[in-house]
């Protein structure tokens, strides 16, 4: 008897454990493929793909599934009641890839080189910060010049975390350390062929726990048909692609579409320091000829297809997006004012690599055309689009252009100042618009101290710049992750920028159609590490023992 009771407790325990194994077990490698280079992945080199960088650097917040910020790197954050001092206190036990400890020094450090060594992205979001220093070894403290109640997101959620003892003195003019990058990001970048591929190896250290995938290989393939084949042949088991307005992605055999949207948007550009469009009724002209939900072709969003911007430059389903459509589309308003008001010929520039706003800048020429405005398309390369924007010092000669609208501008509305705002502070003012109208609102969003007043003000942008027009926001969405769920299949969605996200690759994060809305989660699991979750398996091993003993207690008094 006493045998066979041992036998079923070890059998017992066996399989508890293998089910235990069996949910936190590893994929060995993930194949995800991208379109193009993206530099060597560091703050400074990265080009396009915030999410791989992502993985090898990590911030103080993360956004979780429904978009709100959560501590990451850090484990409390506490603001004093006048809203002018932010504390952090670190995670502790956190390494970097190289086995050194991250300390409050690497996030004073970090926050204060960005502000001084200009990065197009975070460095606009340190605006309101007046200072920051290190309080303690794991402790930091920023001071802000105004209330700033979106800091959580940006920069917190935004700025990855460089290590000091690498950065420190970099030259003048170097971008990165030499090698490859060291963040203390749930992944390694192990092997970058530029052109051709990376390789990311997982930080088995990591706070959070080992993830779920051991080795992530990225090639590097450059067409739309490439990436499709490849997944279809199994050669690949994931890859972001695009999907022009009008069109639904069309899945392979074994291949399916993530459905969360995209903040990331697309945009018409003016340049609004030479004519045409110096002039207000140029732009209305342009603008009342535009209608969105035809630029766009599918107006429901159905599939992972593009929606109209037509609330303006924030995603209608952001928190922030005004309630009220701010688009007029007006064509007989438009073909008076073309016939009337003299506006002479001018070029649409749209980038010819990108099929969604290469698409979107056919479709409004065509618009623009049948209104009786003498507009032209002109394709360009990214070099080339970026020298006639004005970008690298060079003069813009550009007429209007379409253009990407950031996503971050829709996490949180902060990031209008760096679209829109005074072009000292605003490194994506290609445009040149310039209004103190504007950066009053910016600056009062700013130093609001209540959501409420702030998201007033939030809306009074969103009008304003829908009078003045320096841009006509035209759609968000357009772009999906096609992936092998038989490869993998935990990918988590996070609203506003898809499922190539760090947690899709940690254990105990949400998984798609096995949880509660995130929004609902308790916020415990989101903003623990797993060392700190509580696990059953050690209850239950204890309950299994006490079993035995009672069982073995028992067959020896019967014996008796």
């Amino acid at each position: 008897m006493r045998r066979r009771l041992t036998l079923l407790a070890v059998a017992l325990l066996c399989a508890l454990g293998g089910a235990h194994s069996a949910s936190a077990q590893s994929t060995s490698t993930l194949r995800i493929a991208i379109p193009g280079e993206d530099g060597s992945l560091t703050p400074y080199t990265f080009e396009s793909g915030y999410a791989l960088m992502s993985l090898v650097y990590d911030t103080l917040t993360w956004r979780d599934a429904s978009g709100v910020a959560r501590p990451w790197l850090a484990r409390s954050i506490k603001r004093d009641p006048a809203n002018r001092f932010v504390d952090v206190r670190l995670r502790s036990g956190v390494r970097w890839h190289d086995g050194r400890p991250l300390t409050a020094g690497d996030v004073a450090f970090t926050y204060a080189f960005m502000a001084r060594r200009r990065n197009p992205r975070f460095t606009p979001q340190l605006q309101d910060i007046q200072d920051v220093k290190a309080i303690g070894e794991l402790s930091v403290r920023f001071t802000l010049r105004r209330a700033s109640l979106g800091f959580s997101d940006q920069p917190l959620a935004d700025v990855p975390i460089l290590p000091r003892h690498l950065w420190e003195g970099l030259a003048q003019g170097r971008l990165a350390p030499a090698g490859l990058p060291v963040g203390t990001g749930p992944y390694r970048l192990v092997s970058h062929e530029r052109g051709a591929s990376y390789r990311l190896q997982a930080n088995s250290r990591y706070f959070r726990g080992a993830p779920t995938v051991r080795r992530i290989d990225v090639p590097i393939i450059g067409s739309e048909d490439g990436l499709f084949t490849a997944l279809r042949r199994g050669q690949i088991d994931a890859a972001p692609v695009t999907v022009p307005p009008g069109r639904s992605p069309r899945s392979p055999p074994g291949v399916r579409f993530s459905d969360e949207i995209s903040y990331s948007g697309t945009m018409l550009l003016f340049n609004v320091r030479r004519p045409p469009f110096s002039r207000g009724p140029a732009r209305r002209a342009v603008a009342r000829a535009l209608d969105l939900k035809a630029i766009t072709g599918n107006a429901a969003g159905v599939d992972g297809a593009s929606v109209p911007a037509d609330r303006g430059v924030l995603h209608p389903r952001s928190r922030w997006a005004g309630a009220g459509v701010l688009h007029r589309f007006d064509p007989d308003a438009a073909r008076l004012a073309f016939s009337e008001q003299g506006i002479g010929a001018f070029r649409v520039a749209a980038p010819r690599n990108d099929p969604v706003r290469l698409a979107a800048g056919e479709r409004v020429v065509r618009a623009l055309v049948a209104a009786g405005a003498s507009a032209r398309l002109v394709t360009l390369a990214p070099a080339e689009l970026d020298r006639a924007l004005g970008r690298g010092g060079s003069p813009a000669t550009f007429d209007a252009a379409i253009v990407g609208i950031p996503a971050l501008a829709s996490d949180d509305p902060a990031y209008l100042r760096a679209v829109f705002g005074d072009l000292s502070g605003a490194p994506l003012n290609d445009g040149g618009y310039r209004s103190s109208a504007f950066d009053d609102l910016a600056s009062r969003a700013a130093s609001a101290t209540t959501d409420r007043r702030r998201r007033d003000l939030v809306n009074q942008q969103l009008r304003l710049l829908a009078r003045e027009l320096p841009a006509v926001p035209l759609l968000f969405g357009g772009g999906t992750f096609a992936y092998r769920p038989v490869a993998y299949d935990r990918w988590v969605s996070i609203r506003g920028s898809g499922i190539l996200d760090k947690r899709s690759f940690l254990s105990g994060e949400v998984v798609p159609g096995r949880q509660a809305p995130a929004s609902a989660a308790p916020r415990d699991l989101l903003d623990r590490s797993p060392d700190e979750n509580f696990s059953l398996l050690p209850l239950i091993i204890g309950v299994l023992v006490l079993l035995i003993a009672g069982a073995g207690w028992w067959v020896r008094r019967t014996r008796r």
